[in-house]
């Protein structure tokens, strides 16, 4: 099961670790950027960030990963 910001929830049993969390909310971000068609290099540009920072997020290699997500989910049109 996943709650609406990629983490996942099994019934019974403690929340999803930093780590978990990260590669969740990087799937996200990556196939919402690829629905949208953006490129990693305008998402950076749209977020004052490096290319490299967005494929790390995506690869799920920045943790803690929720504050990095919602600045990046509000550059593609989302809200928090």
């Amino acid at each position: 099961m996943s709650s609406l910001d990629g983490s996942r929830a099994v019934a019974g049993a403690p929340g999803p670790t930093p780590e978990q969390d990260a590669e969740d909310l990087g799937l996200v971000l990556r196939e919402a950027r690829e629905t949208q068609g953006v490129s990693a290099a305008e998402l950076a540009r749209r977020t004052d960030v490096a290319a490299n920072d967005i494929l790390d997020f995506e690869a799920g290699r920045v943790i803690p990963a929720k504050p990095p997500f919602a600045i990046y989910m509000r550059a593609l049109g989302f809200s928090a």
